[in-house]
């Protein structure tokens, strides 16, 4: 959840919810759907990862249901990383905190979603036609992120735990 924390803009403080706070895995779809109900002029962007989606799949028929035109962009490691960074260095074995390959694409549009699934920045055009127009379903974006390299903001994090 850092790279949202760090490369998505938004226009004021009202903008940014950070769910992270909690500590709990699975609460930042139904938090954004939360943000657009109380603010329906804006753009809701839900950045999630990928154990966080699982975790919450149910709630991608609640957005097509109740019309809300958002972007879902999950980063998908087929891991989660959390664990990954705190178990890993110390040898503990990952294999319970990796996961099979997952079609996220393919998932939302079963439930009514445009999607995209992103592997090089030239994968992105679909996300600038929606952006442009008449968006009439929500747009979800399964962004595959190297799961080799560690995420150096976690790692950062995890130093000294």
């Amino acid at each position: 959840m850092g790279y949202p924390s760090m490369f998505l803009d938004v226009p004021d403080e009202f903008g940014f919810c950070f769910t992270q706070a909690f500590q709990s895995v699975g609460l930042g779809l139904a938090t954004a759907i939360g943000a657009a109900l109380a603010r329906p002029g804006r753009l809701p962007v839900a950045a999630l990862g990928d154990g966080g989606a699982l975790m919450g799949a149910s709630e991608l028929e609640t957005v097509v249901r109740l019309g809300l035109p958002m972007v879902v962009v999950v980063y998908d490691d087929a891991a989660y990383g959390a664990e990954v960074h705190h178990f890993g260095p110390a040898g503990h074995p990952l294999d319970i905190v990796r996961f099979p390959e997952t079609d996220f694409a393919a998932i939302a549009r079963g439930h009514g979603f445009e999607s995209v699934t992103v592997r090089a920045v030239a994968d992105l055009e679909p996300v600038r036609q929606w952006l442009a127009g008449p968006r009439s379903a929500p747009l979800l974006v399964d962004a595959k992120v190297t799961r080799d390299e560690p995420s150096w903001w976690l790692e950062e994090a995890f130093r000294g735990h």
